[in-house]
């Protein structure tokens, strides 16, 4: 099991390795076990686990911390100290499909994290004719630690092959990232476990306003298409 002191990222699949990455899932299933989660989320409070600056932790932590009762919330920055060079970062915007489909290959055996969503950004703009790309921007979503980059993969993989997609933009509601909540309560699909999600993102004073506006629209939004 990796230690929260050792400097690694754990399995982007393991308990750790979310939480350390602000997936939602991570907070999904560290609010169905609080006690069981416990030591991982202090160990995510008291060391940053972010990429860079640009990744957002505090208000995921913040919750974790105040809906499940472990210990005090979080301040903004979050204690720690962990920081790393955001090597690689750049524009990808010439190439055809196939050139750019091998610079990402590339990005993923050398596990560059800040950057590939460029490349990711211009698969977009190949539409459909870019799907070879999508089995790659799936790993990256699920892997990168970059949060702020995750969106992206997530956008591009809309454009590029959107189907299956549902249960991905419904983690997005718990996730770390302000734009990627708000891709979710875009485009989650309508259901009870959605709605409810939604009315907690519009009254949580943790949230940021344009998520608690958007969420607001998309209840009454449900609300009108239900007849109510």
């Amino acid at each position: 099991m990796t230690r929260m002191s050792d400097g690694r990222y754990a399995p982007a699949g393991s308990l750790i390795g979310m939480v350390q990455r602000g997936r939602g899932l991570g907070a999904r299933m560290v609010a169905e076990d609080p006690r069981g989660a416990a030591e991982v989320v202090a160990g995510c409070v008291r060391w940053d686990w972010r990429w860079d600056d640009a990744d957002q932790r505090a208000v995921y932590l913040a919750r974790l911390v105040r809906d499940t009762g472990i210990g005090a919330a979080p301040v903004e920055p979050v204690p720690g100290g962990r920081r790393h060079e955001t090597h690689g970062a750049g524009e990808a915007a010439e190439g055809d499909v196939e050139a750019l489909v091998g610079r990402l290959e590339r990005e993923w055996v050398e596990r560059r994290w800040c950057g590939p969503v460029h490349t990711a950004r211009a698969l977009a703009g190949f539409g459909v004719r870019a799907r070879g790309a999508a089995s790659l921007l799936r790993r990256f979503w699920l892997w990168t630690p970059h949060s702020h980059e995750r969106v992206g993969y997530l956008a591009a993989l809309a454009v590029i092959e959107p189907a299956g997609l549902d249960g991905t933009y419904l983690e997005c509601l718990w996730d770390c990232e302000e734009d990627a909540r708000l891709l979710g309560v875009e485009r989650a699909p309508d259901g009870a476990e959605v709605r409810e999600r939604l009315r907690y993102l519009e009254r949580d004073e943790l949230e940021g306003e344009a998520v608690r506006t958007a969420a607001r629209e998309r209840l009454l939004r449900c609300r009108s298409a239900r007849g109510e």
